[in-house]
C-alpha cells in the first residue's frame, strides 16, 4: 500500500510540474502594403509566425515593382531599387529588366516583424530618373 502512495504521489507531482509550463502562442501576421509613384507601383505582401508580436520564427516576403509605362521605355535601361523598414531592408537591380516587372521573394527565420503603421519608402532609379513610392499598409489579416 505504501508503494501505491508514494507512485501516486509521484504522479500527481509529474502532472502538475507539466501543466505548469507556460504555452507559447503563436501569432500570426498577414499584410499587404502597396503604393504608387509617378512612374511606379509597388506591392509588399508579407506574412510570419511568431511567438510574440515584434518577432517572427518564420516569415516569407514577396516585392513587386511595376512600371505604369511601356516596357520598352525601361527595355534597355538600368532600373535598381531600395526600401528601408522596421521588418528590414532590401536593395537590387535589374539590367534590362526582363518585363515592367520586378519580382524579388525571401523568407527565413528571425527577426523583426513588419510593423502596420508605418509608410515604406521605396525610391526606384532609371535613366538617370528617380521615382519615390510611399506603400501603406491595405490590409492586415
Amino acid at each position: 500500500m505504501r508503494k501505491r502512495t508514494v507512485l501516486l504521489i509521484i504522479f500527481i507531482c509529474s502532472l502538475l510540474i507539466g501543466c505548469n509550463g507556460k504555452e507559447t502562442i503563436s501569432v500570426k501576421h498577414n499584410y499587404k502594403f502597396y503604393g504608387e509613384g509617378n512612374q511606379w507601383t509597388g506591392t509588399l505582401n508579407f506574412s510570419g509566425r511568431g511567438g510574440t508580436s515584434t518577432h517572427y520564427d518564420e516569415y516569407k516576403k514577396d516585392f513587386v515593382l511595376e512600371y505604369k509605362g511601356d516596357y520598352t521605355d525601361i527595355s534597355n535601361s538600368v532600373v535598381s531599387y531600395a526600401y528601408k523598414s522596421s521588418g528590414g531592408s532590401e536593395r537590387g537591380s535589374e539590367s534590362p529588366p526582363g518585363t515592367k516587372y520586378i519580382r524579388t521573394s525571401s523568407g527565413g527565420s528571425g527577426g523583426d516583424i513588419q510593423s502596420k503603421k508605418e509608410v515604406i519608402k521605396v525610391i526606384v532609379k532609371w535613366n538617370g530618373k528617380e521615382d519615390i513610392i510611399p506603400m501603406k499598409i491595405i490590409n492586415d489579416k
